[in-house]
């Protein structure tokens, strides 16, 4: 079943038009995706790692994904968070830290709070393969030796910079 997407204005207001995922954004519209940092009490971040067949195949990330038709940007992370990890929040327990807005896109960026055992992270079949958590200062070190996906590492530390400071 293909996912259907809401379209946004520049302004980040919902249009009433959708599109299926995988498809070309029509010009002058956008579509809303979020990044979850899943911190725990010792100030490590879950990472994942993508799975074989992926794009970036075998790079950690953080969790993320397309918010779907009808939802608000903190359901999707919501979502997204039990889809490609198991843990279940609730939208209070996500902090906002800030948008992004590209040609086609609404990045929004979240901060949840949360002590999970890695061998309770449930991984999503054909999306990812493993998962760890990390200190801030080992994904930068991953990501200067190509082991991360390039494009995010700029958007957290700017989304992030209380994690990321030297």
């Amino acid at each position: 079943m293909p996912e259907i997407l809401d379209l946004y204005d520049r302004n980040g207001v919902r249009t009433g038009e959708t599109m299926i995922r995988g498809t070309k954004v029509p010009a002058g519209r956008r579509v809303l995706i979020v990044s979850i940092v899943t911190l725990n009490s010792s100030g490590e971040i879950l990472l994942t790692r993508r799975a074989e067949g992926k794009t970036y195949a075998g790079c950690w990330e953080i969790t993320g994904g397309c918010v779907q038709s009808g939802e608000t940007a903190a359901q999707g992370a919501v979502r997204e968070l039990f889809e490609e990890t198991g843990i279940q929040v609730t939208e209070s327990e996500l902090e906002l830290r800030g948008t992004v807005s590209g040609a086609d896109y609404i990045h929004a960026f979240y901060l949840v709070r949360k002590d999970v055992p890695v061998g309770e992270v449930h991984l999503l079949a054909g999306e990812t393969d493993a998962a760890k958590w990390a200190k801030p200062s080992e994904y930068l070190e991953m990501a200067a030796v190509r082991k991360t996906i390039p494009l995010h590492i700029s958007l957290l530390t700017e989304r992030y910079p209380d994690l990321f400071k030297e």
